[in-house]
């Protein structure tokens, strides 16, 4: 019999600035918690807004779900790769990955987002 190395499921929120993505993330996190009995983990990777990491932390503090972040300015996807593979050492069975929001014509932004997905 083959031993399979366990991954966790991931999602990742994506849209434009204020359409909720923080606070649907956490909303999915208690149902995904309490509803379906899976442990959770909510990756930080939105280093740009100015307390996006923050709002993160209060949901999952409340929540009574793990966070991961690395704080602001650095590279979202090294952020997002190494909440995955903590997730992955911890068997955390999802992860939610919170992204900047950004509008589709920012090509810079979607670049960024292209490389965390």
């Amino acid at each position: 019999m083959t031993k399979h190395a366990f991954k966790p499921f991931i999602i990742a929120f994506c849209g434009v600035n204020g359409v909720g993505k923080s606070t649907n993330m956490a909303k999915v996190a208690y149902r995904l918690k309490v509803k379906a009995g899976l442990s959770v983990m909510i990756a930080a990777c939105d280093t740009f807004r100015a307390g996006a990491v923050e709002q993160v932390k209060k949901h999952a503090k409340v929540l009574e779900v793990k966070t991961f972040d690395k704080g602001y300015g650095k590279e979202p996807s090294d952020v997002c790769k190494e909440a995955i593979n903590i997730a992955q050492r911890d068997k955390i069975d999802v992860v939610l990955v919170d992204t900047a929001g950004r509008m589709q014509d920012d090509i810079p932004l979607m670049n960024a987002l292209s490389k965390l997905v």
